[in-house]
């Protein structure tokens, strides 16, 4: 199976309460081959609602715009969110760049300046310690590659043993 973050399916359920449709991952979901998650709302945040960034990573520090401490919501979500990507025997996702939940290959600074950092998001984190292979949405040609679904995407895995 693959993970993927809810909002790049096109469900509204990013801070600003839009979505990152991404066509190739509706076309995968509508297949029946993905697992959707949205950590921030499985951890209880709601829609929408204010930005936040990892002020801090140790000790892990996430927070509002308005400094208002999200950590355990954002811990909470990415353990919510973990467990159904490995009940699912996900192998690989493809999450929301910039996240501080999903955020791989880079997140914002903490100041809350658009400025991007070495890093990840607290989820995304979790799906590589539990060896998940992690891409994000700018990383779409590479992830279709990846599951050998590059020329075309039908309803079978070239090679099933890949996922």
């Amino acid at each position: 199976m693959i993970g993927v973050s809810f909002c790049l399916l096109g469900e509204n359920c990013t801070y600003n309460g839009k979505n990152h449709l991404i066509n190739e991952l509706k076309i995968l979901y509508d297949q029946g081959i993905v697992v959707p998650v949205c950590p921030e709302v499985l951890g209880g945040l709601s829609i929408p609602r204010d930005p936040a960034e990892i002020i801090s990573d140790d000790p892990l520090l996430i927070q509002t715009i308005h400094n208002q401490d999200v950590t355990n919501e954002y811990v909470l979500g990415a353990q919510k969110a973990i467990k159904l990507f490995l009940e699912n025997n996900v192998k690989v996702a493809v999450l929301k760049f910039r996240s501080p939940s999903c955020g791989c290959d880079g997140i914002y600074d903490g100041t809350f300046s658009h400025i991007l950092v070495e890093g990840q998001g607290v989820f995304a984190k979790l799906c590589q310690q539990e060896g998940i292979k992690v891409f994000h949405e700018n990383q779409i040609e590479e992830f279709l590659k990846y599951i050998r679904k590059d020329e075309e995407y039908g309803t079978y895995f070239k090679d099933s043993t890949s996922i």
